[in-house]
């Protein structure tokens, strides 16, 4: 009974993590069936949810088929050793990546040496004796699964008390905001400076649709949208994060999934030294679209694609469709992450059970992030013709010293030193751990893709040249899944060793502590930890901000430093801040009447309580854009006071961080 009972919770939470990607998917669908018919915002969520109703019923009918989908698996055990050589090999190259810049003419030999080592260890795994292999299912304590589920509530309750401030919330929450305080059609354009009418400050390309459900779902609910986002939809996403690592290492055959999670988890609460960190992408701020895609689908598509290609579970291919669909949903980087993981894990599965017919059915899966990526691409013709001209007139030594150097993004995510070398390690070596010779094809897939698909010398280049790649080549990275592949290193048996496990995972866990970055940390831009709960936004520079909305009303327009307007332009649309991000201030939407310099200009001056441009600069910024309500920061500094004395404003309030002046 106690078996029953476990695998029923398993069951439950692996269900769990596909209705939320079904929710996601289905609302995909019906935010772009909007798009095509105008529909407003309360028909397009009538249609996600009558979506939603079917998906979930395609999913869940007759389980009976497909029980065995979301099972502990039955994996194949060898007697396979890893030969010395490669293994010293490994622990070399990640030592030359940890410490060594390696750019210029420096990164194709070392890259020549990495596939190299990368295709013996390939095809050491491949050659595994299958004669003296043996078919067992791994069973799975009721002590672990309530481990993982303690650790996922765990990580939940984390999200809802960090407060670690992102500006891409001014795009992204402003814009549920915006559709959670308006019924009409989901908009396309610009929300942060207009209603819908100025172009988006964003490329162009397919539009994400996870902001619009959080704001359409809120909407209907008595918590604005910013609550929705902060305090129930990050706190899930990080919890089934922890979920969907779990079911991955279950999959592979890991020796203690439980084990491996909780190591895994660690090691992202440790992994905040770098903005770009796989650790900073985790509970910090697992409400944004491209933190649910590297949280959720890259993890379920790396399961459900080898499990297709492995088993040839339908079920297993029908949910990593879902997957894919969400995966365009949430960002733009699905288009080149979805097809990379999904043709890479079911390629090598297929291929090794000797079924390559699979790989072919598995473009079903990558079809919807293929299609984005081409209309991503189409939608700006000039950036293809230069594309070809790039390509036609590239030389062989620019394809070798490449403009974008790998080196740089490996150096963006993982900095360098002890605890990159740590990492690499995992990267490079997670495959050793486990005995089935798939799940080590599927963990050596990953960094194979890495390095062999997207580092080879001159690709980043063309990338570049194609969707201005230079800003998210580091997602590339996010091929890999490494809380799984840092958790199977961390609680790998080593020979002759009675409690390896523990005696390695303390030492390397110890290592992070003293040269890492906890995510909790004030070093790591200066997040804290509150109670009670509070949107992920400036402190104190929230509490000014809704003294400013609360002073001019709906309609109204405040100015203040740039985390004031920032946070503004979050908890409403119905009040419009002057600068809630300097980067905002250039682009499409940027014209004349926009007054970008303007806007510049009034911002910095009651950040710092002077007119770094004169004051008579700031005393015409002051009147073209004429704010209804002002936050001069409390300084000693008294020139800019005396300018908005001089314009008319008159001082009302001081609430410790900002001095409120109104005309």
């Amino acid at each position: 009974m106690n078996t029953d009972l476990n695998l029923k919770a398993i069951r439950t939470c692996d269900h769990l993590i596909d209705v939320v990607i079904g929710l996601i998917a289905s609302w995909t669908l019906a935010f772009h069936f909007s798009k095509l018919f105008n529909l407003e915002r309360d028909a397009t969520l009538i249609t996600g949810i009558i979506v939603f109703l079917v998906v979930v019923y395609f999913l869940f009918n007759n389980l009976e088929k497909h029980k065995n989908a979301n099972d502990p698996p039955s994996f194949t055990s060898t007697q396979n050793k890893s030969h010395t050589v490669i293994f010293l090999s490994l622990i070399a190259v990640s030592a030359l990546l940890a410490w060594v810049d390696l750019d210029g003419l420096l990164w194709p030999l070392a890259w020549i040496l990495l596939i190299g080592v990368l295709f013996f260890s390939f095809k050491n795994s491949w050659e595994s004796d299958r004669t003296t292999t043996s078919q067992r299912t791994r069973e799975l304590s009721r002590l672990g699964t309530v481990l993982v589920i303690a650790l996922a509530l765990l990580t939940a309750f984390l999200s809802l008390i960090m407060v670690r401030p992102d500006q891409d919330d001014v795009f992204l929450v402003n814009h549920s905001t915006w559709v959670s305080e308006h019924s009409d059609e989901i908009p396309q354009r610009d929300t942060i400076f207009s209603d819908n009418s100025l172009p988006t400050e964003r490329p162009a390309g397919v539009q994400t649709s996870i902001e619009s459900l959080i704001g359409a779902v809120s909407a209907h609910l008595p918590v604005t949208a910013a609550a929705l986002t902060y305090f129930a939809w990050g706190p899930l996403i990080a919890a089934l994060g922890v979920l969907a690592t779990w079911r991955l290492l279950r999959g592979l055959g890991a020796r203690s999934p439980a084990l491996a999670t909780w190591a895994g988890t660690a090691f992202l609460i440790l992994d905040g030294e770098m903005h770009a960190s796989f650790g900073n992408f985790f509970v910090g701020r697992s409400w944004q679209g491209k933190t649910v895609l590297l949280l959720l689908v890259i993890p379920m598509l790396w399961h459900h694609g080898a499990n297709w290609g492995r088993t040839g579970s339908k079920k297993s291919l029908y949910i990593a469709t879902l997957a894919g669909v969400a995966g365009i949903g949430l960002s733009s980087s699905a288009a080149f992450l979805v097809p990379a993981v999904v043709l890479a894990a079911v390629a090598v599965t297929s291929i090794e059970q000797q079924k390559p017919q699979r790989l072919i059915q598995s473009l079903i899966v990558v079809t919807p992030a293929v299609i984005a990526g081409f209309y991503t691409v189409l939608s700006e013709p000039q950036k293809l013709q230069a594309a070809k001209g790039f390509i036609a007139g590239i030389s062989p030594k620019e394809l070798l010293d490449s403009g974008n150097e790998p080196i740089e993004i490996l150096r963006m995510v993982f900095d360098r030193g002890a605890t990159t070398f740590i990492i690499m390690i995992c990267i490079l070596t997670s495959w050793i751990t486990v005995k089935n010779r798939s799940a080590r094809l599927v963990l050596l897939a990953g960094p194979i893709v890495v390095f062999l698909g997207f580092f080879t010398p001159g690709i980043l280049d063309v990338m570049n040249e194609i969707g201005d790649a230079d800003a998210v080549a580091w997602r590339t990275l996010w091929v890999l899944p490494l809380p799984a592949m840092v958790g199977l290193v961390l609680i790998a048996p080593r020979a002759g060793i009675r409690g390896a496990p523990v005696i390695a995972s303390t030492i390397l866990v110890a290592t992070f502590l003293a040269l890492g970055t906890p995510i909790t940390s004030s070093d790591n831009r200066k997040t804290e930890i509150v109670w009670p709960p509070a949107y992920d936004l400036p402190q104190p520079e929230q509490q000014s901000a809704s003294s400013l909305i609360e002073i001019v009303g709906p309609g109204g327009i405040v100015a203040g430093p740039e985390n004031v307007d920032f946070s503004v332009s979050v908890m409403t649309t119905k009040v419009r801040s002057v600068n809630p991000r300097s980067a905002y201030l250039t682009g499409r939407h940027a014209g004349e009447e926009f007054r970008s310099d303007e806007r510049l200009i009034l911002s910095r001056g009651l950040e710092t309580g002077r007119s770094e441009y004169g004051t008579e600069s700031f005393e015409n910024a002051l009147r073209v854009l004429s704010p209804d309500a002002v936050c001069l920061k409390d300084t000693k500094e008294q020139e800019v006071a005396e300018v908005l004395i001089n314009v008319g404003y008159k001082e009302i309030g001081n609430d410790g961080f900002c001095r409120i002046w109104v005309e």
